[in-house]
């Protein structure tokens, strides 16, 4: 049965700080809200919240469903690292995130998880720093 959608997002984030984080894995750090400072860590990934629909059932009551961002941030270039690094880094991270939520399609605080539509890639500047960045959106019923 579905909990709530902060639930559903430390659940999310909780799962992917185990696929993602720890030596050989491709992210340094996982959160599970959106975080302003990297502190310099990279790659990092993000889960936050996307907005909520809630579909009448009549006499059952509501059913929520929950949108989740997940975002890659990774450093587009530094000092021991390329921008092919970047890239790869991106496409590891992305591939995990999807193993992950094939491997939970049914939890304890989801009935379906989901990947939905095409993620979307671009660079962005945060606080000085170029990052590769990569938004999943994931639907939980």
């Amino acid at each position: 049965m579905i909990t709530t959608r902060r639930a559903c997002r430390e659940a999310l984030a909780a799962l992917l700080q185990t696929a993602l984080v720890g030596a050989g894995k491709p992210a340094q750090a996982v959160y599970d809200y959106q975080i302003g400072d990297f502190a310099g860590a990279s790659p990092v990934v993000v889960v936050s919240s996307a907005g909520s629909s809630y579909d009448d059932l009549s006499f059952q009551g509501l059913s929520p469903s929950y949108d989740l961002n997940i975002h890659v941030f990774v450093v587009y270039a530094a000092t021991g690292w390329t921008e092919d690094d970047a890239e790869n880094a991106l496409d590891a991270i992305s591939e995990t995130i999807a193993a992950v939520l094939a491997a939970n399609k049914v939890a304890a605080n989801w009935d379906g998880i989901a990947w939905v539509g095409s993620s979307k890639t671009l660079s962005v500047d945060i606080g000085g720093v170029d990052y590769r960045t990569e938004i999943i959106s994931i639907k939980v019923e």
